[in-house]
């Protein structure tokens, strides 16, 4: 009996960790927009950001990411330190950037995929955009971080 109800408790533990998690899917292409422009999450839900270039001029070409950003931080002020990190993917290492940032995915080219995993912080609105020189304008949003 204790058996039973050790798995029984394990069984209801993972399905409401896996109840808690949620993935979101973002495109871009060749047009330097976003597929999307908002999403919704709830404190605390473990996240993992699903991130594809289907952009149609391959990989080398039209490269794009999504650097997310913690609240308070403006895309433009932080595009401005992008622009000068060509040589890290134009995100920028540095203590005071990192500490802005809740993460990023690497620029890719077309037809590649890359993810984001995070835990989602406090209620507030998380900005994202692409940091690929001058596509900051078009391609940005915001995941909405809910109470629990």
């Amino acid at each position: 009996m204790r058996g039973f109800l050790a798995s029984l408790l394990f069984l209801v533990t993972v399905s409401a960790q896996a109840a808690d998690a949620v993935k979101l899917e973002l495109s871009a292409d060749d047009r330097m927009v976003f597929s999307k422009t908002s999403f919704e999450v709830i404190s605390g839900q473990k996240v993992t950001l699903v991130f594809k270039n289907t952009s149609t001029k391959g990989e080398k070409a039209m490269k794009h990411n999504v650097v997310l950003l913690k609240p308070g931080t403006t895309i433009i002020a932080f595009a401005v330190k992008c622009n000068a990190a060509a040589e890290t993917g134009y995100v920028p290492v540095d203590k005071e950037s990192k500490e802005q940032m809740v993460g990023h995915v690497k620029l890719i080219g077309g037809g590649q995929t890359a993810m984001l995993t995070f835990t989602a912080g406090e209620p507030g609105d998380y900005p994202f955009f692409c940091s690929s020189p001058g596509h900051f304008d078009k391609m940005k949003g915001k995941i909405t971080v809910k109470a629990k």
